[in-house]
């Protein structure tokens, strides 16, 4: 992601558990269902994204 015209959002989504889905609310009313195996590949994909991320910013972390 190199366009950088909106702000990323700097406060955490909220994830719980309703009848066997995971719902994820995020910022501005976003939110996301999605099966447990699904939610736990996202969560995967987060943190491993989160760490690179942090590798690019000019304190590396």
């Amino acid at each position: 992601m190199t366009d950088h015209r909106h702000r990323p959002e700097d406060e955490p989504g909220h994830a719980v558990a309703e009848d066997g889905v995971v719902v994820l609310d995020g910022p501005n009313g976003v939110a996301v269902a999605m099966t447990p195996d699904a939610a736990d590949g996202t969560a995967r994909s987060l943190t491993a994204a989160a760490a690179e991320a942090r590798l690019q910013t000019p304190e590396g972390g």
